[in-house]
């Protein structure tokens, strides 16, 4: 047909009929809502009107550009290819996609548009966003007009595939090889600019269940997770495994008893590059409970933690833990990043715990079992995996008051060394053996991965029944004590010392004389103070 003038282009919008196509054009949203009050005062023209009524048949953007002014700077979505189309029930569809971040997310939208909503200033909304690789979101609510938009979706659905892919795709420097994998929310959900809030719902992260509150706020400085979650059971035990084969090969275990390739490959990457970037680009703010949780070969009962990430700053409080095997306790785990060299740290105290499940963590063997009261205050660089253990420094205490286990028969060791004989190779037939003990109760301190005991002492009927001075190396694996057994246990009155040096698993042992009860730890009631170092001066072994 022939050009229309301008008034038959005004009768056509008028009737509402028109059909208005944009092709490659750029659309700018912002600014303070008192201006858009004073521009939505002046409109008169035409087209301008129909437009801001929406009284057309259709509205078609093709290839263009949509520019969001927010406060943190402009937000632009290209490649915008929309489709605006009223529908019987004073109702809008809006769908179509466009391109965020080099990634292209497709939406279909249902708005309610009466004069009574809009004088109300909320509309109702439902819709959905996607994208294949990314994410699948739906939502069903009301969307607030005014300073800049709010959406209050009474249900939500929201599923993230891979979350280091879409960390990365936000900008974020996520690790590919550690941490959560997948997401998924149901619930309650609002959205107002750079906030994202889950009040109260469902979430799924990876194989774990929980309800809570999760909000993802970016006004900040730095994008900040807080939320609090309630989970029935809590499974880690993908971060401590090496592979889905060996799922049940500990991480401590692996870090004292293997080579340094003992790191299952997650975890690996994490200590050797402790100082990922990440670590300052997010903040985060968790509180989180758990009917039971499982790590590995570690399970624990009702836990309460709280997590705290902020500006490479890291710390785990374990508020609340019930222990394997009864006993309770509470650890506060550290990790400083902002450090050129991380330094880790990890606090707390151990409630009737049982002690054998500690000492399997690094002893090939179990050494000693019973029911314990262990304090920990440790700290170590974590620069590398290696630097992790050979900078191991602090304190840990250990009291066993309701009894004690030595899983060797003391005594039998102790005579089949002869004194002044030859050393000997191994534990030999004694390791097969055990000595019952009514309490134990020991000091260690760890210098450069080296613990050095202080006081170790057994004893039994009111009387001491063994002392340990001494250390052992545990890098190397070796150790380097000496023993004092109450005379009576070796056949005669004249107390004596087994050296032990060497291999934890097949050390070197010989035993001497040690006549001078004034400097043996066995004998605490003849000593007016403790010794200070060992009787014999380590060595390296």
């Amino acid at each position: 047909a022939a050009p229309l003038n301008s008034r038959e282009v005004a009768q056509l919008l008028e009737r509402g009929k028109g059909v208005l196509v944009l092709h490659d054009a750029e659309i700018f949203i912002g600014g303070k809502k008192t201006d858009a009050d004073a521009q939505s005062r002046a409109i008169r023209a035409p087209l301008a009107r129909a437009l801001a009524k929406m009284n057309l048949s259709a509205l078609i953007v093709e290839s263009g550009t949509l520019t969001i002014t927010a406060a943190k700077g402009p937000a632009t979505l290209r490649d915008v290819q929309l489709r605006v189309r009223p529908v019987p029930g004073d109702r809008i569809t809006a769908k179509g996609s466009f391109e965020l971040l080099g990634r292209t997310l497709q939406f279909d939208t249902t708005i309610g548009y009466s004069a009574a909503e809009r004088a109300a200033q909320q509309l109702p909304i439902r819709g959905t966003l996607s994208n294949e690789d990314l994410l699948q979101a739906s939502f069903d609510g009301l969307f607030a007009l005014g300073n800049g938009g709010r959406l209050l979706a009474n249900t939500s659905h929201v599923q993230i595939k891979d979350v280091p892919l879409f960390a990365q795709w936000l900008g974020l420097s996520w690790p590919t090889e550690f941490g959560l994998e997948t997401f998924q929310s149901d619930g309650k959900m609002e959205w107002a600019g750079q906030t994202l809030n889950f009040p109260r719902g469902r979430f799924k992260l990876d194989a774990n269940f929980a309800a809570g509150s999760l909000m993802f706020n970016c006004k900040g400085e730095r994008p900040l997770i807080d939320g609090t979650l309630a989970f029935e059971r809590l499974e880690l035990s993908a971060l401590m495994a090496r592979s889905r084969s060996d799922a049940a090969t500990s991480t401590i275990a692996s870090t004292v008893q293997q080579p340094p390739e003992w790191l299952p490959p997650r975890l690996h990457q994490f200590l050797t590059e402790v100082n990922l970037p990440i670590l300052r680009e997010l903040d985060i703010d968790l509180r989180v409970s758990a009917g039971s949780t499982v790590a590995g070969d570690v399970s624990l009962g009702r836990t309460a933690a709280a997590l705290t990430l902020h500006d490479g700053r890291i710390l785990l409080d374990l508020a609340e833990m019930q222990l394997p095997n009864g006993g309770a306790g509470s650890l506060q785990l550290s990790v400083d990043a902002s450090r050129p060299v991380a330094q880790c740290g990890v606090r707390g105290q151990l409630k009737s715990v049982r002690f054998e499940d500690l000492t399997d963590l690094v002893f090939p063997r179990q050494v000693i079992t019973g029911p314990a009261d262990v304090t920990i205050d440790l700290s170590c660089d974590w620069y590398t995996p290696e630097t992790f253990v050979r900078s191991l420094g602090g304190r840990v205490g250990v009291e066993m008051r309701n009894g004690a286990t030595l899983r060797t028969d003391l005594p039998r060791l102790v005579k089949s060394i002869g004194i002044d004989e030859a050393p000997k190779n191994g534990w030999g037939d004694a390791a097969g053996g055990q000595m019952g003990l009514q309490s134990m109760s020991a000091h260690l301190v760890f210098e450069n991965g080296v613990a050095r005991i202080d006081r170790l002492r057994g004893e039994r009927q009111g009387q001491s029944e063994v002392a340990v001075t001494g250390s052992f190396n545990i890098h190397r694996r070796s150790l380097d004590l000496s023993l004092f057994p109450r005379a009576e246990q070796q056949g005669g009155d004249t107390p004596s010392v087994l050296y032990i040096n060497g291999r934890w698993d097949k050390p070197l042992m010989f035993r001497r004389l040690f006549p001078n009860k004034a400097e043996n730890p066995l004998y605490p009631e003849t000593s007016p103070t403790p010794p200070k170092r060992s009787v014999r001066p380590a060595t390296r072994g």
